[in-house]
């Protein structure tokens, strides 16, 4: 079922979650298509959008942005708190609002001239989970043993085998696809970035073998029955039920950190593979491969050249002995 939307849309999307949602004070649209026009992702401005259309209309609707303290934002997260909203989350949203106050006090044609959220983000630390102890190699080699549909399939080999997200597995298209060198290009990632990803010999059989029994005309490597792009939500419940089916979680619906397995684990579990072997991949390696954002990361593999990571990916990617 899709989502309610509260709010009037400033830019239209594909999906909700590249909604973003038009924002009754002008500033803040200003500084949202400020961010559009640098190539923000549109999952990051629909998250921008969302928070402040929350805080300015909905938690302080009787204040401008430019009337707006510390105060204010600290009993947000007082708010957030008592739903007992989670550290990380609360972390994100009042780095939405940093954002826009960082942004906002740099233009010289608006009359903010500090951050409020900025100095209540000093003073959130970044909660760092322990990776859970279903997050193994093993299990999610069992689990995708034990997904039937091969576009399921390919898409959990795919998000094992390069650490993609779900949605950056699914916005594959047959353009991306570069098989015969051995490599994927997975575009529009949730940094904002482009990466050319290397894959080994078992997921390009997956791949072409999907292609050979897909019968439509779409763009997409992953296309849904009725045409356009398979969910994400799909992925989600099939990982799930593989991981039923193989023993690695007791109930399709478990929400324990520790008990659970969701499609996400498969970054987890590649992102620790590939620092963590011997000997590892160099760490602005690991942080292209995975599609993170910081600058110095791009800056850094535009001197490497990408055989050079390939044939290391190669020495440290494990099998999953599905043929």
């Amino acid at each position: 079922m899709p989502k309610k939307q509260k709010h009037e849309v400033l830019m239209d999307g594909d999906t909700w979650d590249e909604k973003v949602f038009k924002n009754e004070h002008d500033i803040i649209n200003r500084w949202l298509e400020s961010k559009d026009s640098v190539d923000t992702s549109r999952r990051t401005l629909n998250s921008y959008s969302r928070t402040a259309a929350v805080f300015f209309h909905e938690k302080f609707p009787e204040i401008s942005p430019e009337e707006v303290y510390v105060e204010h934002v600290e009993q947000y997260l007082r708010e957030l708190d008592e739903r007992g909203v989670a550290q990380n989350t609360k972390r994100r949203y009042v780095e939405s609002l940093s954002s826009f106050y960082d942004w906002a006090s740099k233009r010289r044609s608006t009359d903010i001239s500090y951050n409020p959220a900025g100095v209540v983000l000093e003073q959130l630390d970044k909660v760092k989970r322990e990776r859970p102890e279903t997050a193994t190699w093993e299990n999610g080699k069992k689990i995708i043993q034990e997904i039937p549909d091969p576009r399921d399939k390919t898409c959990a080999i795919l998000m094992a085998k390069t650490g993609v997200r779900t949605k950056e597995a699914l916005t594959v298209t047959e353009e991306d696809l570069m098989l015969d060198d051995g490599f994927i290009r997975f575009t529009d990632r949730k940094g904002g970035t482009t990466t050319k990803n290397p894959v080994d010999d078992e997921t390009v059989r997956a791949v072409r073998r999907l292609q050979a029994v897909s019968s439509d005309d779409s763009e997409y490597l992953f296309t849904a029955i009725h045409g356009g792009r398979v969910k994400r939500e799909r992925i989600r419940r099939e990982v799930r039920r593989g991981a039923v089916r193989a023993g690695v979680m007791e109930d399709e619906n478990e929400q324990r950190w520790h008990h659970k397995f969701t499609p996400h684990y498969y970054r987890t579990i590649f992102t620790s593979l590939m620092r963590n072997s011997e000997p590892g991949l160099k760490d602005h390696w690991v942080g292209y491969l995975r599609g993170d954002s910081d600058q110095s990361i791009k800056d850094l593999y535009t001197r490497t050249p990408h055989e050079k990571i390939r044939k290391r990916y190669l020495e440290t990617i494990k099998p999953l002995n599905l043929y």
